[in-house]
């Protein structure tokens, strides 16, 4: 289990930086259409399609993330995915009412994005370092 769990969070930690490429991609895309006249609703809509779509499907991650934590034990691992939820709902919850004060809300969106992807490469680093350091520990001396 510990194994699906190092490679999940791997998984997750990767949509993270796509999810930040999408973010950016849409942002210059509405920049784009703004020059060439007013961006309406369905214009910037479809310019953050993918973000949002990934967005909400890295928050289900974090849920199965959280439940693999208990399958692989260990009270770091359930405490960390358990961390890494709250801060991905926290990040829906601050996508779905940024707009309604974007100076506060809005501002905090990126920050949590950027708290998440540290969190969530922390976790990988220590998953893949664990197992590297459980290959290359001496063996137990015969008796």
């Amino acid at each position: 289990m510990s194994a699906i769990y190092r490679f999940w969070v791997s998984l997750m930690t990767a949509a993270v930086v796509l999810q930040i490429a999408f973010a950016g991609y849409g942002a210059f895309d509405v920049a784009h259409k703004a020059d060439k006249g007013t961006v309406n609703q369905d214009a910037f809509d479809n310019s953050f399609t993918a973000h949002g779509v990934l967005g909400e499907l890295i928050v289900l991650s974090g849920l199965v993330l959280l439940l693999l934590s208990f399958g692989a034990r260990g009270k770091k691992r359930i405490k960390m995915s358990a961390i890494a939820f709250v801060l991905l709902v926290a990040q829906l919850l601050l996508g779905w009412t940024g707009i309604s004060a974007p100076y506060i809300l809005g501002a905090l969106h990126p920050l949590n994005a950027f708290l998440i992807l540290g969190l969530l490469g922390s976790i990988t680093y220590r998953e893949w370092k664990g197992d590297r350091m459980a290959m290359h520990e001496p063996a137990a001396p015969a008796a």
